[in-house]
């Protein structure tokens, strides 16, 4: 989210920052541009009308797609509570802001949606399952957006991120020295991505994500799989 936010007003572009913490409010505040925080809960089905109440005036030219929940470890030992909770963010909340923004984007002619991805959403991941899930789902999504707005003026991104060097990833704990590449800044991935916006469709954000994509898809399972995996010795080799 702050590499977004940083990036977008670098270019000039006002911010509303969502955020069930409280602590976006200093992330917000602590910014150089204009910035507003909204503090709400992505699993609650009425988020979008407090985005109403911050956006009311505004006018809105992008909604990012950014928020994630990642579970590492095998799908059987995923709880209820921790299932729902990532397919009503990462898919439901991301839904929900494209549904929300669309029809003003549409109805001033230009603007885009980008949802962030992942490089598991190339096929299916073991030891992040149901995060590599909905990560496709996002995929699917935006394309088929981009097709429909297609005469609109409104371009449509889902970003293939790669591994990226985020609190939230950190947190998981992953071993650098099994990974396949360093986790990279996010202010990267979030430029180069912003400057691919106009393209449309899927965005794949460096090489090594280039050739996964080139890989058989039987071949890639096997690859994701053991990459993600080995990244984790403690979850898996436990």
């Amino acid at each position: 989210m702050l590499a977004f936010a940083e990036e977008l007003i670098t270019r000039g572009v006002g911010v509303v920052l969502v955020d069930i913490s409280p602590s976006v409010t200093q992330v917000a505040e602590s910014l150089p541009g204009e910035a507003k925080p909204l503090i709400v809960d992505l699993t609650d089905p009425e988020w979008t009308a407090a985005l109403d109440d911050v956006c009311s005036g505004l006018d809105v030219g992008l909604g990012v797609a950014n928020a994630g929940v990642s579970y590492v470890g095998w799908f059987r030992d995923m709880s209820a509570a921790q299932r729902r909770v990532a397919i009503d963010v990462n898919c439901g909340a991301t839904a929900e802001l494209a549904s929300w923004v669309l029809p003003g984007l549409v109805e001033r002619g230009r603007g885009g949606f980008v949802a962030t991805s992942s490089g598991s959403a190339l096929a299916g991941t073991a030891g992040v399952a149901l995060y590599s899930a909905t990560k496709a789902f996002a995929v699917n999504l935006v394309e088929a957006i981009g097709w429909e707005h297609r005469n609109d003026g409104v371009d449509t991104l889902a970003v293939i991120a790669p591994s990226m060097d985020t609190p939230a990833f950190r947190d998981n704990a992953a071993d650098p020295e099994r990974m396949l590449s360093p986790a990279v800044d996010p202010r990267v991935v979030v430029a180069g991505a912003l400057d691919a916006l106009g393209d449309g469709g899927r965005w794949l954000a460096d090489e090594g994500l280039e050739f996964a994509a080139t890989v058989e898809r039987r071949e890639r399972v096997d690859m994701l799989g053991a990459a993600t995996t080995a990244m984790y010795p403690r979850i898996f080799e436990a």
